[in-house]
Protein backbone atom coordinates (compact mmCIF):
# COMPACT_ATOMS: atom_id res chain seq x y z
CA UNK A 1 0.00 0.00 0.00
CA UNK A 2 2.49 2.47 0.76
CA UNK A 3 4.03 1.79 -3.11
CA UNK A 4 0.83 2.69 -3.86
CA UNK A 5 0.71 5.72 -1.91
CA UNK A 6 4.19 6.73 -3.63
CA UNK A 7 3.00 6.25 -6.74
CA UNK A 8 -0.14 8.31 -6.51
CA UNK A 9 2.25 11.38 -5.08
CA UNK A 10 4.36 10.80 -7.93
CA UNK A 11 1.43 11.09 -10.75
CA UNK A 12 0.03 13.97 -8.75
CA UNK A 13 2.88 15.72 -9.39
CA UNK A 14 2.84 15.02 -12.67
CA UNK A 15 -0.69 15.67 -13.51
CA UNK A 16 -1.76 18.46 -10.37
CA UNK A 17 -1.18 21.16 -13.06
CA UNK A 18 -4.01 19.73 -15.83
CA UNK A 19 -6.20 19.09 -12.15
CA UNK A 20 -6.20 22.13 -10.99
CA UNK A 21 -7.18 24.41 -14.45
CA UNK A 22 -10.91 24.19 -13.36
CA UNK A 23 -10.13 25.50 -10.52
CA UNK A 24 -8.80 28.55 -11.94
CA UNK A 25 -11.32 29.13 -14.47
CA UNK A 26 -13.73 28.85 -11.47
CA UNK A 27 -11.66 31.61 -9.46
CA UNK A 28 -11.89 33.73 -13.28
CA UNK A 29 -15.84 33.50 -13.65
CA UNK A 30 -16.05 34.86 -9.81
CA UNK A 31 -13.35 37.35 -10.57
CA UNK A 32 -15.78 38.24 -14.17
CA UNK A 33 -18.76 38.36 -11.86
CA UNK A 34 -17.60 40.62 -9.07
CA UNK A 35 -15.94 42.96 -11.70
CA UNK A 36 -19.34 43.28 -13.89
CA UNK A 37 -20.69 43.64 -10.53
CA UNK A 38 -18.36 46.96 -9.64
CA UNK A 39 -18.52 47.83 -13.07
CA UNK A 40 -22.41 48.28 -13.08
CA UNK A 41 -21.94 49.61 -9.27
CA UNK A 42 -19.72 52.41 -9.96
CA UNK A 43 -21.79 53.70 -13.55
CA UNK A 44 -25.42 53.80 -11.59
CA UNK A 45 -26.54 50.72 -13.64
CA UNK A 46 -27.29 48.20 -10.65
CA UNK A 47 -30.67 47.71 -10.24
CA UNK A 48 -31.79 45.28 -8.18
CA UNK A 49 -35.09 44.10 -8.12
CA UNK A 50 -36.40 41.53 -5.47
CA UNK A 51 -38.13 38.77 -6.86
CA UNK A 52 -41.83 38.10 -5.02
CA UNK A 53 -41.04 34.36 -4.13
CA UNK A 54 -44.15 33.81 -2.35
CA UNK A 55 -46.47 33.57 -5.86
CA UNK A 56 -43.41 31.71 -7.45
CA UNK A 57 -42.27 27.95 -6.26
CA UNK A 58 -41.96 26.84 -2.76
CA UNK A 59 -38.49 27.93 -1.08
CA UNK A 60 -37.13 24.01 -0.99
CA UNK A 61 -38.17 23.52 -4.70
CA UNK A 62 -36.03 26.52 -5.56
CA UNK A 63 -33.26 25.57 -3.26
CA UNK A 64 -33.02 21.83 -4.97
CA UNK A 65 -32.77 23.58 -8.82
CA UNK A 66 -30.44 26.42 -8.03
CA UNK A 67 -28.55 23.39 -6.25
CA UNK A 68 -28.34 21.23 -9.25
CA UNK A 69 -28.08 23.81 -11.88
CA UNK A 70 -24.64 25.54 -10.21
CA UNK A 71 -22.75 21.66 -10.49
CA UNK A 72 -23.09 22.07 -14.34
CA UNK A 73 -19.86 24.00 -14.98
CA UNK A 74 -18.15 21.96 -12.34
CA UNK A 75 -19.37 18.84 -13.81
CA UNK A 76 -19.10 19.55 -17.21
CA UNK A 77 -15.31 20.57 -16.68
CA UNK A 78 -14.63 17.37 -14.63
CA UNK A 79 -15.70 14.90 -17.64
CA UNK A 80 -13.88 16.96 -20.09
CA UNK A 81 -10.56 16.60 -17.73
CA UNK A 82 -11.32 12.95 -16.98
CA UNK A 83 -11.05 12.15 -20.88
CA UNK A 84 -8.68 14.67 -21.10
CA UNK A 85 -6.14 12.28 -18.49
CA UNK A 86 -7.41 8.91 -19.60
CA UNK A 87 -6.99 8.84 -22.70
CA UNK A 88 -2.87 9.48 -22.41
CA UNK A 89 -2.89 7.46 -18.95
CA UNK A 90 -1.25 4.00 -20.40
CA UNK A 91 0.90 5.57 -23.61
CA UNK A 92 2.40 8.42 -22.18
CA UNK A 93 5.56 6.92 -20.59
CA UNK A 94 5.78 4.95 -23.90
CA UNK A 95 5.93 8.39 -25.77
CA UNK A 96 8.63 9.76 -23.25
CA UNK A 97 10.87 6.76 -23.96
CA UNK A 98 10.77 5.78 -19.94
CA UNK A 99 8.81 3.08 -19.58
CA UNK A 100 11.34 0.57 -19.60
CA UNK A 101 12.84 2.10 -16.73
CA UNK A 102 9.30 2.28 -14.77
CA UNK A 103 8.37 -1.41 -16.07
CA UNK A 104 11.92 -2.40 -14.24
CA UNK A 105 10.99 -0.98 -11.01
CA UNK A 106 9.67 -3.60 -8.11
CA UNK A 107 6.05 -2.56 -8.26
CA UNK A 108 3.22 -4.16 -9.23
CA UNK A 109 1.56 -2.95 -12.67
CA UNK A 110 -1.59 -3.15 -10.82
CA UNK A 111 -0.37 0.20 -8.84
CA UNK A 112 0.92 1.74 -11.71
CA UNK A 113 -2.41 1.39 -13.81
CA UNK A 114 -4.48 1.81 -10.40
CA UNK A 115 -2.94 5.14 -9.79
CA UNK A 116 -3.34 6.78 -13.27
CA UNK A 117 -6.89 5.43 -13.22
CA UNK A 118 -7.41 6.98 -9.41
CA UNK A 119 -5.68 9.95 -11.04
CA UNK A 120 -7.50 10.47 -13.84
CA UNK A 121 -10.90 9.71 -12.39
CA UNK A 122 -11.22 10.24 -8.66
CA UNK A 123 -8.47 13.36 -8.57
CA UNK A 124 -10.75 15.08 -11.22
CA UNK A 125 -13.98 14.18 -8.72
CA UNK A 126 -12.15 15.54 -5.79
CA UNK A 127 -11.70 18.97 -7.82
CA UNK A 128 -15.49 18.94 -8.83
CA UNK A 129 -16.44 18.26 -5.40
CA UNK A 130 -14.05 21.07 -3.75
CA UNK A 131 -15.73 23.85 -6.11
CA UNK A 132 -19.31 22.31 -5.60
CA UNK A 133 -18.96 22.88 -1.91
CA UNK A 134 -17.43 26.58 -2.82
CA UNK A 135 -19.99 27.11 -4.51
CA UNK A 136 -22.64 25.83 -2.06
CA UNK A 137 -21.17 28.49 0.10
CA UNK A 138 -21.49 31.28 -1.78
CA UNK A 139 -24.89 30.61 -3.84
CA UNK A 140 -26.96 29.56 0.14
CA UNK A 141 -25.66 32.19 1.83
CA UNK A 142 -26.40 34.73 -0.70
CA UNK A 143 -30.32 32.90 -0.26
CA UNK A 144 -30.12 32.41 3.62
CA UNK A 145 -29.68 36.57 3.17
CA UNK A 146 -32.90 37.04 1.96
CA UNK A 147 -34.42 34.24 4.13
CA UNK A 148 -34.61 31.87 1.13
CA UNK A 149 -32.46 29.07 2.24
CA UNK A 150 -33.67 25.30 2.99
CA UNK A 151 -30.53 22.89 4.07
CA UNK A 152 -32.00 19.68 3.11
CA UNK A 153 -33.06 20.66 -0.34
CA UNK A 154 -30.19 22.99 -1.10
CA UNK A 155 -27.55 19.80 0.27
CA UNK A 156 -29.70 17.30 -1.34
CA UNK A 157 -29.57 19.24 -4.82
CA UNK A 158 -25.46 19.39 -4.50
CA UNK A 159 -24.76 15.17 -3.78
CA UNK A 160 -27.59 14.01 -6.41
CA UNK A 161 -25.78 16.43 -9.04
CA UNK A 162 -22.42 15.74 -7.98
CA UNK A 163 -23.12 11.99 -7.83
CA UNK A 164 -24.77 11.95 -11.46
CA UNK A 165 -21.77 13.61 -13.12
CA UNK A 166 -19.23 11.44 -10.96
CA UNK A 167 -20.84 8.16 -12.40
CA UNK A 168 -20.85 9.59 -15.83
CA UNK A 169 -17.09 10.55 -15.17
CA UNK A 170 -16.31 7.30 -14.04
CA UNK A 171 -18.16 5.40 -17.10
CA UNK A 172 -16.47 7.53 -19.45
CA UNK A 173 -13.07 7.53 -18.00
CA UNK A 174 -13.33 3.77 -17.75
CA UNK A 175 -13.90 3.92 -21.30
CA UNK A 176 -11.21 5.99 -22.43
CA UNK A 177 -9.12 4.60 -20.02
CA UNK A 178 -9.54 1.41 -21.70
CA UNK A 179 -9.03 2.72 -25.14
CA UNK A 180 -5.39 4.81 -23.87
CA UNK A 181 -4.07 0.75 -23.59
CA UNK A 182 -4.93 0.28 -27.47
CA UNK A 183 -4.19 3.28 -29.17
CA UNK A 184 -0.95 5.42 -28.88
CA UNK A 185 -2.55 8.93 -29.65
CA UNK A 186 -5.82 10.20 -29.29
CA UNK A 187 -7.50 7.57 -27.67
CA UNK A 188 -10.27 8.74 -26.93
CA UNK A 189 -11.33 10.13 -30.84
CA UNK A 190 -9.95 6.98 -32.11
CA UNK A 191 -11.88 4.94 -29.81
CA UNK A 192 -15.16 7.11 -30.19
CA UNK A 193 -14.27 6.36 -34.09
CA UNK A 194 -14.81 2.42 -34.34
CA UNK A 195 -17.81 2.59 -31.81
CA UNK A 196 -19.50 4.79 -34.58
CA UNK A 197 -18.06 2.80 -37.05
CA UNK A 198 -19.71 -0.34 -35.53
CA UNK A 199 -22.54 0.93 -34.80
CA UNK A 200 -23.32 2.76 -38.30
CA UNK A 201 -22.45 -0.86 -39.69
CA UNK A 202 -24.44 -2.84 -37.46
CA UNK A 203 -27.71 -0.20 -38.01
CA UNK A 204 -27.05 -1.18 -41.79
CA UNK A 205 -27.06 -4.84 -41.17
CA UNK A 206 -30.04 -5.08 -39.36
CA UNK A 207 -31.73 -2.59 -41.35
CA UNK A 208 -30.98 -4.92 -44.68
CA UNK A 209 -31.47 -8.39 -43.57
CA UNK A 210 -33.92 -7.69 -40.10
CA UNK A 211 -31.59 -8.75 -37.92
CA UNK A 212 -31.38 -7.32 -34.41
CA UNK A 213 -27.33 -6.96 -33.22
CA UNK A 214 -26.62 -4.90 -30.22
CA UNK A 215 -26.02 -1.22 -31.30
CA UNK A 216 -22.75 -0.06 -28.34
CA UNK A 217 -23.45 3.24 -28.05
CA UNK A 218 -26.84 3.30 -27.89
CA UNK A 219 -26.68 0.31 -24.81
CA UNK A 220 -23.26 3.05 -23.75
CA UNK A 221 -25.74 6.07 -23.70
CA UNK A 222 -28.72 4.08 -21.71
CA UNK A 223 -25.99 2.88 -19.44
CA UNK A 224 -24.57 6.50 -18.87
CA UNK A 225 -28.01 8.41 -19.00
CA UNK A 226 -28.60 9.99 -15.49
CA UNK A 227 -31.45 12.83 -15.03
CA UNK A 228 -30.99 14.24 -11.32
CA UNK A 229 -33.88 16.90 -12.77
CA UNK A 230 -36.31 14.43 -13.57
CA UNK A 231 -39.72 14.57 -12.97
CA UNK A 232 -39.03 18.84 -12.39
CA UNK A 233 -40.91 19.31 -15.88
CA UNK A 234 -44.15 18.84 -13.87
CA UNK A 235 -45.51 21.59 -11.83
CA UNK A 236 -43.09 22.72 -9.28
CA UNK A 237 -45.21 24.58 -7.34
CA UNK A 238 -47.08 21.52 -6.35
CA UNK A 239 -44.28 19.23 -6.36
CA UNK A 240 -43.52 17.26 -2.90
CA UNK A 241 -39.41 18.23 -2.54
CA UNK A 242 -38.78 14.73 0.02
CA UNK A 243 -40.62 12.34 -1.99
CA UNK A 244 -38.61 13.53 -5.24
CA UNK A 245 -35.29 13.66 -3.74
CA UNK A 246 -36.30 10.06 -2.39
CA UNK A 247 -37.16 8.93 -5.41
CA UNK A 248 -34.06 10.54 -7.23
CA UNK A 249 -32.12 8.82 -4.72
CA UNK A 250 -33.44 5.43 -5.99
CA UNK A 251 -33.27 6.22 -10.10
CA UNK A 252 -29.32 7.65 -9.28
CA UNK A 253 -27.70 5.17 -6.87
CA UNK A 254 -29.83 3.15 -4.94
CA UNK A 255 -30.75 0.51 -8.46
CA UNK A 256 -29.18 -2.46 -10.09
CA UNK A 257 -28.00 -0.03 -12.81
CA UNK A 258 -25.26 1.07 -10.49
CA UNK A 259 -24.09 -2.03 -9.91
CA UNK A 260 -24.05 -2.65 -14.25
CA UNK A 261 -22.16 0.58 -13.96
CA UNK A 262 -19.54 -0.33 -11.29
CA UNK A 263 -19.08 -3.72 -13.20
CA UNK A 264 -18.48 -2.21 -16.40
CA UNK A 265 -16.21 0.17 -15.31
CA UNK A 266 -14.05 -2.32 -13.36
CA UNK A 267 -13.84 -4.79 -16.51
CA UNK A 268 -12.45 -2.29 -18.65
CA UNK A 269 -10.30 -1.55 -15.63
CA UNK A 270 -9.00 -4.87 -15.48
CA UNK A 271 -8.70 -5.74 -19.29
CA UNK A 272 -6.61 -1.97 -20.05
CA UNK A 273 -4.31 -3.88 -17.45
CA UNK A 274 -4.19 -6.65 -18.96
CA UNK A 275 -3.70 -5.20 -22.69
CA UNK A 276 -1.21 -2.77 -21.26
CA UNK A 277 0.58 -5.71 -18.98
CA UNK A 278 0.82 -7.40 -22.18
CA UNK A 279 1.84 -4.71 -24.85
CA UNK A 280 5.18 -4.54 -25.98
CA UNK A 281 7.67 -2.42 -25.25
CA UNK A 282 10.37 -0.94 -27.65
Amino acid sequence: MHKLKAIMIKDWHINKKSLLIPFWITAGFYVFILLSIAFAYFKGDMNINMIDLDTGPPVPVINYIVNMAILGLPGLMSILFIIMLTQNALNEDIKKNCELFHRSQPVSIWFRTGSKYLMGIAGNWAIMLIIALFNFLVINTILAIFHQFDFYSAFNGMILSSISFMKTGLIIGSITFFFSAVFKDKAFFQGFAILLGVQFLFLIVNTMLNWNLPLPLTYLFKLIKLNPMEGLENDVASLDIRNHISMVWNSILFNWKTLIQLAFSGSLFIGATWIYKNKEIK
